[in-house]
């Protein structure tokens, strides 16, 4: 991830939640929110109620490595936030990417 930082203050995310756009996919839900920086900023989430900290972990890096596929397609300039649904729990890397480009895809055209 070349031209992304992580979000990291509860601040940020909050500010996401609040004032961002959201489309809720089968089993990621994306908010974006234009920042005031050059770079991309990436935040992911998977509640407590997903499990064990060895299955949210591995949702996380399902995630992250969907976004580095994509992370060449999206425009700079944005934060993102992935919330993982516990639908995804014992989902393959493509089912995730898929839903993700499907949600990433139709929040940005909104």
């Amino acid at each position: 991830m070349q031209n992304t930082s992580s979000l990291k203050l509860n601040r940020d995310f909050g500010r996401l939640y609040k004032k961002g756009k959201s489309y809720a996919g089968a089993y990621v839900v994306v908010y974006i929110l234009k920042n005031n920086r050059r770079d991309k900023r990436i935040g992911l989430t998977v509640g407590k109620t997903f499990g064990k900290a060895v299955r949210r972990n591995r949702i996380k890096r399902l995630m992250r490595e969907s976004y580095r596929m994509m992370e060449p397609e999206l425009p700079d300039g944005f934060d993102f936030v992935f919330v993982a649904r516990n639908r995804a729990d014992g989902q393959s890397l493509d089912r995730i990417r898929r839903d993700m480009g499907y949600a990433l895809k139709t929040v940005l055209e909104t």
